[in-house]
């Protein structure tokens, strides 16, 4: 299993601002980002690809 941090890589800061971690924890994939002091919420990477190309496919929808 590996972790690293995802940062906003836009940032004009000195140290970008960490979003949150991804691991890969053999063929899966989770994005973890921290809620409160030793509390973290998981999602699996599939299930953010799964709602943004769902997303994009509407605002293609509403823009014709």
């Amino acid at each position: 299993m590996i972790r690293r941090q995802i940062r906003d890589l836009h940032s004009t800061k000195l140290v970008p601002t960490r979003f949150c971690d991804v691991i890969v924890d053999g063929d899966k994939v989770f994005l973890e980002q921290k809620t409160n002091k030793n509390k973290y919420e998981r999602i699996l990477w599939e299930d953010v690809q799964y709602q943004v190309e769902a997303a994009k496919a509407a605002s293609t929808l509403h823009l014709t």
